[in-house]
């Protein structure tokens, strides 16, 4: 999977450097779409994931946080959303989504979400493992 990071210094630098471990830690290695990566510092939430069929890119959006530790498990968080699209495990409706077929109302709690609970369980071993190398 190919990447692109917006932005410059030493926080595009550290997204740029752990991105290799995570790709292939989540089997995205070979995958034809892009990744882009964003940076901004009014995104309410930490981060957040959205497809772009029409290009064939995945777009994530990080919030910019003085602890790069916290970034990189952010990162790993959003790019485990990234593999469950390409995958087709998850899927993307305007009424909500769809986890293993299942749908789930955009009103459904957060918590429960099953795509989120998969995120934040791999999201540590994935940053702990880029971090090593």
């Amino acid at each position: 999977m190919e990447f692109y990071v917006e932005g410059r210094g030493r926080v595009t630098k550290y997204i740029e450097a752990l991105l290799p471990s995570m790709l292939a830690q989540l089997n995205l290695t070979t995958s034809r779409r892009l990744l882009h990566i964003k940076l901004d510092r009014e995104l309410e939430d930490l981060g957040t994931t959205v497809p772009l069929p029409g290009i064939d890119t995945y777009l994530v959006v990080l919030r910019p946080v003085k602890d790069l530790t916290d970034l990189a498990a952010t990162l790993a968080h959003e790019l485990t959303h990234v593999a469950q699209l390409a995958k087709g495990i998850l899927k993307i409706t305007r009424k909500g989504r769809k986890w293993k077929g299942k749908f789930y109302p955009a009103s459904y709690p957060y918590l429960k979400q099953p795509w989120e609970i998969q995120a934040f369980a791999r999201q540590e071993i994935i940053m702990r493992r880029a971090l090593e190398q």
